[in-house]
């Protein structure tokens, strides 16, 4: 059970939680704003998350958008509470940890294990993702139920 939220305003298609607190400087995927300009390209409407003073504003931010693109975070938490569609990016935490309730796409760093709860900052840890990779599952997130399954009824 979530409390209501503060209305912001802020909504779209797709919103991006790029910060990560300095405990976990590798939770920050390199590419946001790589993806963000694929993702605007393609007409959709993208906010990177603002820092609220209320946590009710920020879970605001999120239920206002059709998926959230971000790490192992509040956010991803928020998003999974009101069953926001998002996606999931592990460089250095347990993917294993966290229910994905049929709304969440996990994307796995394949060097998680070289990095797995390292506190360091070590550049391969936030590079290794590509941005084709989370923006293709960004746009299969955003396809409508239908069309998933006519593609899945198609192969």
């Amino acid at each position: 059970m979530l409390p209501a939220p503060i209305e912001t305003g802020l909504s779209g298609d797709v919103a991006i939680a790029a910060d990560s607190g300095p405990v976990w400087p590798m939770k920050k995927w390199a590419y946001y704003d790589e993806l963000k300009e694929c993702l605007e390209s393609q007409g959709l409407s993208v906010n990177v998350l603002p820092e609220r003073p209320c946590l009710l504003e920020h879970l605001s931010d999120v239920r206002n958008h059709r998926c959230l693109v971000g790490g192992d975070s509040l956010p991803m938490h928020f998003a999974l509470g009101t069953e926001t569609r998002c996606i999931t990016i592990f460089n250095c935490t347990s993917p294993w940890e966290i229910y994905d309730y049929g709304v969440q796409r996990k994307v796995v760093s394949p060097l998680l294990q070289d990095f797995f709860y390292k506190r360091e900052y070590d550049n391969r840890g936030t590079t290794t993702i590509s941005v084709e990779e989370v923006l293709g599952a960004v746009m299969t997130q955003l396809e409508p139920a239908s069309q998933v399954a006519n593609r899945i009824t198609v192969r």
